[in-house]
């Protein structure tokens, strides 16, 4: 009778996903912003640590500014910042998080006298849109968020109101950044960083089977070493780490063998290939040379840069400075606010 033997295959990774969730908490004034309340501080790690995610984001605060506004140079509070430097600001919580919030201070009169850029990751709304919470930590508990109103000229009694614009794409409560349907593929570009990352400094092992040789434990035994391994060894801050086995005796010893895996760099490169591809769909990015890529046709010309430009200026950059615009006259009703546009001169062929 031959000797028994059972495989079992140890799961990859689990993945826990951060998703936008809009929900109220018994007890708390404030709506939630995310399964923990901290979806902003999601969407900034990946601003930071996915290149393409960041380059994206840059170049489209940069567009949107444009050569600045026409009263970008009046200063705006008592802090010396000009209206250009709040804006960008402004811009940049704006492409990155799909909203941004200003500050509003008024004099005893009730004119308008400061405003300044407010951090947009670190404020709340409440359920009725009249009142918005700041706090610098929304985790732990020891935190107390500040009340204020919500910008309303009409209601100018109190010293300070925020003006909270929740963009053209909010659901209930928070705005939804424009390339939600990327966060996937942003986290797939980090991972693929950080597996290379780790890969390099544990020297490119590949993966393993082990074969334990001294029987084939019960179920809940095989579970609980089943549980170990994947705890240990799988995801990408594992990539070419060694599994080290103690055994009592050399015969009963635990085995690994290696598995050469066929193509793995030309299986990364397409994945990361996708991965990016699946970003620049989701920004509307209409060339990789925008965001400062090499073309790989050989070809390509400056005139070629101008047309991708002025189609993607156009179609996504135009519409978010109308946005900009239209807020902006809600503070200053008396002036009236342009944008220089951003102009790629023309270049011979």
């Amino acid at each position: 009778m031959g000797q028994k033997v059972e495989l079992s295959l140890i799961p990859v990774a689990n993945v826990t996903k951060t998703r936008f969730i809009e929900k109220t908490v018994n007890g708390k004034k404030w709506v939630s912003y995310g399964n923990n309340n901290r979806y902003p501080d999601y969407l900034w790690w990946q601003y930071t640590n996915c290149p393409t995610q960041q380059a994206i984001i840059d170049a489209k605060t940069a567009f949107t500014m444009g050569n600045g506004i026409n009263c970008g140079k009046d200063i705006v509070n008592t802090a010396g910042e000009t209206l250009d430097e709040v804006l960008r600001k402004c811009v940049f919580d704006l492409h990155l998080f799909g909203g941004f919030a200003i500050q509003v201070v008024y004099g005893r009169g009730g004119d308008i006298l400061e405003i300044y850029w407010a951090d947009f990751a670190k404020l709340r709304i409440n359920s009725l849109g009249n009142k918005v919470y700041w706090s610098d930590s929304w985790h732990g508990y020891n935190f107390r968020p500040i009340e204020y109103d919500v910008f309303n000229p009409k209601m100018s009694g109190k010293t300070t109101q925020i003006l909270y614009y929740r963009g053209t794409t909010c659901r209930s409560y928070y705005p939804l950044p424009s390339y939600i349907s990327a966060t996937d593929a942003i986290n797939t570009e980090i991972e693929i960083q950080n597996y290379h990352l780790n890969a390099i400094h544990n020297g490119f092992a590949v993966n393993a089977i082990v074969n334990f040789n001294n029987g084939v434990p019960d179920d809940n035994e095989r579970q609980e070493i089943e549980e170990k391994i994947n705890q240990k060894f799988a995801g990408s801050n594992n990539a070419g780490r060694t599994l080290i086995s103690w055994n009592e005796d050399k015969d009963k010893a635990t085995t690994v063998e290696r598995l050469e895996s066929d193509n793995l760099d030309k299986k990364f490169a397409q994945l990361a290939k996708d991965t990016q591809e699946a970003i620049f769909v989701a920004h509307r990015i209409t060339s990789g040379t925008l965001l400062g890529r090499l073309p790989t046709n050989t070809g390509f010309t400056k005139n070629e840069y101008r047309e991708a430009f002025e189609v993607f200026n156009a179609t996504v950059i135009v519409p978010y400075q109308k946005q900009i615009i239209s807020v902006l006259n809600k503070i200053y009703p008396e002036k009236t606010i342009e944008i220089s546009p951003f102009v790629i001169n023309d270049v011979e062929k």
